[in-house]
């Protein structure tokens, strides 16, 4: 079977299955459809070889009224799925992350709890319970300490202690509206949510746990959803939701400048060299390449029926 080293991985949300992108053509070269409905996100695990998709449900956020329970394990070198994990009686698995100490925190938006896994064994170890009636997405501090969630309609984010064993709940910051996406910054102690009622980012201090600024997004007429760094922290993508923009920040957060991308942007992934930025758009079936330094878009293919997520990936020989 042949062997690869390098690729770039997309969830076709809408086609209801996974593309092996090349990372230069951007055509696909290997398809997995073999899904319940309907994979939902995408973790990176290149250390292991392998990806996490969660298996969100047939649904979207408010309203999955048949949530999923599994997620899939997916082979970076073979292109095959080689398994899933059940996280029963887990429902609706989310967005995740690896953190410092090799497990995988993953949320469990229906359940309200984020579900901790060990991606050796690909099981699940422990449950942290969220104060919450949902949990839509995670972040985790660069030193691994502490994990963010944001409760979307709660208008909160929780702070959870990952020192002590079991996971500890410290604070619930309560937010001045609905918030839907959250990122930490890789080199600077705070952490950036995007309003859900506002095209505003609120920025709010990892330690204090305060909100210490709000940027707004004129370039935007509504909400954005995910936002997004660069891995070395000197960018920020405020992508718009259901509105092909995308707002690009430096590492300080002074606006860049805005994009017009495809219809309807839902995520985005930085080059490894951070020379150009790769935007899904579910709406059109459509990628928007930007070349960060020309600050424009240099190519629209196309990747499958409407591709939610996407990430490069780089495999030891």
């Amino acid at each position: 079977m042949q062997r690869h080293n390098r690729g770039l991985l997309a969830v076709d949300k809408q086609g209801n299955r996974v593309l092996f992108l090349n990372p230069e053509t951007f055509a696909v070269e290997q398809e997995l459809n073999a899904f319940p409905p309907r994979p939902h996100e995408l973790l990176m695990l290149p250390q292991l070889e392998k990806a996490y998709v969660p298996i969100y449900g047939d649904g979207i956020h408010g309203d999955n009224p048949h949530p999923g329970h599994k997620v899939a394990i997916i082979d970076l070198r073979l292109r095959q799925i080689s398994g899933f994990i059940d996280l029963s009686p887990l429902k609706a698995p989310h967005s995740g992350q690896l953190g410092r100490d090799g497990k995988v925190y993953l949320c469990c938006e229906n359940s309200a709890a984020v579900a901790v896994i060990d991606p050796v064994s690909d099981r699940v170890e422990k449950t942290i319970q969220l104060p919450s009636h949902n949990a839509h997405r995670l972040t985790l501090s660069p030193s691994g300490r502490k994990l963010f969630t944001e409760n979307e309609e709660d208008a909160s984010i929780t702070v959870v202690d990952l020192c002590e064993a079991e996971g500890r709940i410290i604070d619930n910051i309560l937010m001045p509206g609905p918030i839907s996406g959250i990122a930490a910054s890789p080199k600077h102690p705070y952490l950036v949510a995007s309003a859900a009622d506002a095209p505003l980012l609120y920025v709010v201090d990892r330690q204090s746990h305060r909100i210490r600024q709000r940027l707004t997004l004129p370039g935007h007429q509504q909400p954005c959803q995910v936002v997004r760094f660069s891995a070395n922290g000197e960018r920020l993508v405020a992508i718009g939701d259901q509105e092909p923009v995308v707002t690009l920040f430096d590492e300080l957060l002074n606006p860049l400048g805005d994009i017009h991308v495809g219809n309807k942007p839902m995520d985005g992934c930085f080059s490894e060299d951070n020379h150009s930025l790769l935007i899904a758009n579910e709406g059109d079936g459509s990628l928007s390449l930007i070349d960060l330094q020309q600050m424009k878009v240099i190519a629209t293919p196309q990747a499958g029926t409407g591709c939610e997520v996407l990430s490069y990936f780089q495999l030891k020989s």
